[in-house]
């Protein structure tokens, strides 16, 4: 497992927030942290093996030593990349806020402006629905069962006993949002948002999930 620290948000990024940060500090073998060229010296990498498999991977290619000034530039671009990303939500205060909030009018307002399409959900690092189709290719007699990703803003994809359960864009937002932000931790003891902004980046109506969840809690920006 190769992690690379970010040295460079993007300006919907918002990780700090919810407890991340632009560098990794545990679950990889190798960390890669990219120095840009300076005044009088090149631009290089600097590797951090964290398991003994990283160790013996990196002894297989060609490398030199770091130094103490890698080490301090590294961590330099760490601390400016993290600055670069102001915290904008108490990540840990979400699930008691977001209670209680599924007939808050903010629902249909959102939904006047989201057309369903799922981008969000595509390029999601958490998001995980699948759905099931049965078929028999023709001239067999064999019975096929594949599965495909699938997205919560579907309207099928809540059918229950044959009709929606979840009929409308507005329910349909607070499914995903409230699943992220809200019950995650119940299912998984942390929230199901990385804050890597891809959902808002992609976003063809350019909704912004943490506003969506500022204007639901009653914060500020």
């Amino acid at each position: 497992m190769v992690a690379v620290a970010c040295g460079e948000p993007s300006a919907t990024c918002w990780c700090t927030s919810i407890g991340g940060g632009p560098d990794p500090i545990e679950g990889f073998d190798l960390k890669i942290t990219e120095i840009p060229a300076g005044s009088g010296t090149a631009h290089r990498l600097l590797v951090e093996a964290a398991t003994t498999r990283g160790r013996e991977l990196l002894q297989r290619v060609p490398s030199v030593a770091a130094t103490d000034a890698d080490t301090a530039e590294a961590g330099a671009i760490m601390a400016r990349s993290a600055a670069m990303m102001p915290a904008r939500l108490p990540a840990s205060e979400l699930p008691e806020l977001l209670a209680g909030t599924a007939q808050h009018p903010h629902w249909d307002a959102v939904a006047q402006r989201c057309l369903s399409c799922g981008n969000c959900t595509s390029v999601c690092p958490t998001c995980f629905c699948s759905t099931f189709s049965d078929h028999t290719p023709l001239g067999t007699d064999e019975a096929v069962r594949e599965q495909s990703w699938a997205s919560c803003f579907q309207l099928e994809h809540s059918h229950l006993g044959g009709r929606a359960v979840r009929g409308t864009t507005a329910a349909r937002y607070r499914q995903w949002l409230t699943h992220k932000l809200q019950t995650w931790p119940e299912q998984f003891g942390t929230l199901g948002c990385v804050g890597c902004g891809r959902c808002t980046t992609w976003c063809p109506a350019g909704i912004d999930i943490v506003d969506e969840a500022i204007a639901l809690t009653g914060g500020t920006r």
